[in-house]
């Protein structure tokens, strides 16, 4: 028999971490930094016979009025073909968000939905249609199926499989990342695991990498209070690449005095390096958050300093980040977010193209599913909250126009 029951963090995290469905966003520790930005966690799990048999971080977000509605990140951690188990799941947390005023809550399972091309096309392959047919017919409403980065999460990616050997991995990255790899080394850029006191570098790129794109995403003090509940669960990695903008010049030199048909471009580079070192000798140019759990790494967030593009220290990064979820044993290497349409003029092109060359599989999720709880104030709702996402876009437009110094 079943039963829904509110979990301690050892208990949790013992089922939640080991499972074969774990996910960062599942963890215990992403709930605490949701306490950061304004949310509750509450940690349920389900039992049976005293046994754990699924879990369930739920993030609750107050609305106007004393309403809430209730996130549950990645869905549930449970076996997805036990309907028994996940009718019962889905009930009995539609009855406890009840009791905190919920409109609705949402999930949007770590799953596949099919198997797809390098186009996003469906081909022959895995697929999940059963399932999301499944939660349709207990109640869930199927949201439309972003292509973008409209909903709470990503719903396409690149994984990279890491259980295979290092000279594997890399074949599987295409020919102009092996030889833009081999041009940071010969620029000898330095990739190495930071600490938080290194946390100002990532924090200094990721402004100029905002400014640049247009985008806002955290307020800046929100990076150290992410690593430090991270940290303290062995879940966080600062990944910085350097460059010595010395040994840039010496190989610029040495080239130049070599190739004299590239001589114009080669001196400019000169040139522009030079100016460079009015910063400093040494300068870090690339920095991501990478995030373990269970079996599995995701690549969080990244900011580089284009100015010094030419040495491709964002490529070197990224191979030590893969190899970095090789050697701690992780199954795979998240990307953590692209686009569903790749061939689109809209932004998001050149990530896509970035992430694709290091040789992942295109995965793309199942998608988000609501599932209303009050829907006569749920109806009115839905006309307001738009409004107040407008409002907070418009919010976060002039924050970034703020950072341009406008």
């Amino acid at each position: 028999m079943y039963k829904l029951v509110t979990l301690e963090k050892e208990e949790y995290e013992k089922f939640t971490k080991n499972h074969i469905r774990s996910h960062f966003l599942h963890s215990y520790a992403w709930g605490e930094v949701s306490k950061v930005r304004g949310q509750i966690p509450h940690y349920l799990g389900v039992k049976e016979n005293d046994k754990i048999v699924a879990t369930a971080l739920l993030l609750e977000k107050k609305l106007l009025l004393g309403y809430t509605y209730f996130y549950i990140p990645r869905g549930f951690v449970l076996d997805y073909d036990n309907e028994e188990l996940l009718k019962f799941i889905s009930e009995e947390i539609s009855k406890y968000t009840k009791k905190h005023k919920s409109l609705y809550f949402l999930i949007d399972p770590d799953i596949k939905l099919h198997t797809i091309d390098k186009d996003a096309n469906k081909i022959d392959g895995e697929d999940n249609y059963k399932l999301v047919n499944f939660l349709k017919s207990i109640g869930y409403k199927h949201k439309k199926l972003n292509y973008f980065f409209e909903g709470n999460q990503p719903r396409f990616t690149f994984r990279v499989n890491t259980k295979i050997d290092e000279e594997e991995i890399r074949k599987n990255y295409s020919k102009s990342v092996r030889r833009w790899i081999k041009t940071a080394d010969k620029f000898k850029v330095e990739a190495y695991t930071g600490k938080k006191d290194e946390l100002n570098e990532f924090i200094r790129l990721m402004k100029m990498t905002e400014k640049r794109q247009g985008f806002f995403s955290h307020n800046y003090d929100f990076y150290p209070k992410l690593y430090d509940i991270l940290e303290k669960e062995d879940m966080i990695y600062l990944l910085l690449a350097k460059v010595n903008i010395n040994d840039v010049l010496e190989e610029l030199n040495k080239e130049l005095k070599e190739d004299e048909s590239r001589k114009e471009k080669l001196e400019g580079l000169i040139n522009h390096y030079t100016e460079l070192k009015n910063n400093g000798d040494i300068q870090v140019v690339s920095s991501y958050i990478n995030i373990e759990y269970g079996n599995k790494s995701w690549y969080l967030y990244g900011a580089n300093d284009m100015d010094f593009k030419d040495c491709f220290a964002n490529y070197k990064l990224f191979d030590y980040q893969i190899m970095l979820a090789h050697n701690l044993g992780k199954d795979l290497l998240d990307e953590f977010g692209t686009v569903g349409k790749p061939n689109s003029k809209k932004s998001g092109a050149s990530l896509h193209e970035f992430k694709q060359k290091f040789g992942g599989e295109y995965t793309e999720f199942i998608g988000e599913f609501m599932y209303i709880t009050n829907k006569p104030i749920y109806t009115i709702f839905s006309i307001l909250i738009p409004i107040k996402r407008k409002i907070s876009k418009f919010i976060n437009h002039t924050k970034v126009k703020h950072n341009k110094g406008e």
